[in-house]
């Protein structure tokens, strides 16, 4: 029997408040549960679902982000082989005095090499990051009201494996 399960991803930023992700649409593999993506604490996004590593659910993130960039934790893959769980929506965050909002956020969550469970972000219209403060981060343009406020990195640090690095800078 399939069991859902807690797997939580962390965002690590000084001072976040993550307020919301809002699943726009999400993949999981046949037979397992699934109920949703919600906050735990200022910094945790909780993906309630089962773990069952699949191809179709890798196809489909692959799919969901087009020719946009993708990176992942404890792995030197371009994109998974196999998935236990995809989403895609929008995240919400505070950090420095601002409201950011991230469009298309792709997070998902698969196997390493070690045997071990690992996250991957990314998004149909992310970039990789080829200046100060973005070299080797995944980078979005954040928005208020439909209007760009600055970019967002998310960095796989190496011998991360349920967290991604944040650097934000605002569009002056």
């Amino acid at each position: 029997m399939a069991t859902i399960r807690d797997n939580y991803v962390q965002l690590n930023l000084a001072g976040i408040k993550i307020l919301s992700f809002e699943v726009t649409a999400h993949s999981i593999s046949d037979g397992q549960p699934y109920d949703g993506v919600h906050v735990e604490g200022d910094d945790q996004l909780n993906v309630r679902a089962g773990r069952h590593g699949t191809v179709p659910v890798a196809q489909w993130f692959r799919d969901q982000a087009g020719s946009g960039v993708v990176t992942a934790c404890s792995t030197s893959d371009t994109y998974p082989d196999e998935l236990n769980f995809a989403v895609i929506g929008t995240l919400t965050f505070e950090s420095a005095d601002k409201t950011w909002v991230v469009k298309e956020m792709l997070l998902a969550q698969g196997h390493n090499l070690l045997g071990g469970n690992n996250w991957w972000v990314g998004g149909p219209h992310m970039e990789g990051g080829s200046m100060q403060p973005f070299i080797g981060a995944v980078v979005s343009t954040a928005f208020i009201a439909d209007l760009p406020i600055g970019k967002v990195g998310f960095i796989a640090s190496p011998g991360c494996v349920s967290h991604f690095d944040l650097v934000v800078a605002a569009i002056t």
